[in-house]
This record gives C-alpha cells, structure tokens and sequence, in this order.
C-alpha cells in the first residue's frame, strides 16, 4: 500500500481522484491547498504527490519548486486542464521541466491515470 498526497482546489475532482486510488488499496490524504502540504511532507513523508498546477495561494509551478528544492527525491505527478491563458500542454511541459516526473492531463481516463501512478510508483525517486 503506498501513501499518496493529493493537492487540487476542485473538490469533486481531488474527492473522485482520491476515492480511485484507495478502491486501488492506496492511503490516500487530499489537501485543497499547496500551503497546507508543506508541513506535512517534512513530518509525515509520502510515497507520491499529485498536484494540481492551477490552484489559488500557491500554484503547482510554485510547490513544484520548492518541493524539489527540499525534498529533491520526492515523486511527483503534476495534472493540469489548463488555465488562465495557458493550455493544458504548455502547463504541463513547464512542469516536467521543473521535476514533474510523470503528468496527468484532465480530464482523465481510469486506466491511464491508475497507469500513471503505478508507473510513478514503480520508478525510484530521482
């Protein structure tokens, strides 16, 4: 069972998100906002975060950084349907850019964004 951290403002969406990744037998913890993670994750460490890029407070570009710069093996998977004047695909590669190690574009498929994760799982952290 591997520990997940989720980060998304949507509710619906982060809720959904959340409850496939435990039907999959993951723990799973969801946060709305990038700023209420960064304790947790000094504190509780988990095996993989899932952020999303457009969030209010601290952006996923933002938490990507800083996370990265803390925490460099820590694995991430960025998601992203755009936002503001920036595409899905544009946000993205800014985020692979920035240590996204895999990236979810919504809306999502089932299979490929459980593909994505077990992927990330199975990779060892950089």
């Amino acid at each position: 069972m591997s520990r997940i951290l989720i980060i998304d403002d949507d509710e619906p969406f982060r809720i959904h998100l959340a409850t496939l990744l435990r039907n999959s037998g993951h723990m799973v913890l969801e946060v709305e906002c990038a700023l209420e993670i960064l304790d947790k994750i000094a504190l509780d460490p988990y095996d993989l975060l899932i952020t999303d890029i457009f969030m209010p407070g601290m952006d996923g570009f933002e938490l990507l950084s800083m996370l990265l710069r803390h925490h460099p093996r820590i694995r991430v998977i960025a998601m992203s349907g755009g936002g503001g004047h920036m595409s899905p695909a544009l946000a993205l590669n800014i985020a692979k850019k920035l240590g996204a190690m895999e990236l979810i574009r919504k809306p999502f498929a089932y299979g490929d964004v459980m593909q994505t994760v077990e992927r990330a799982l199975r990779s060892p952290p950089e």
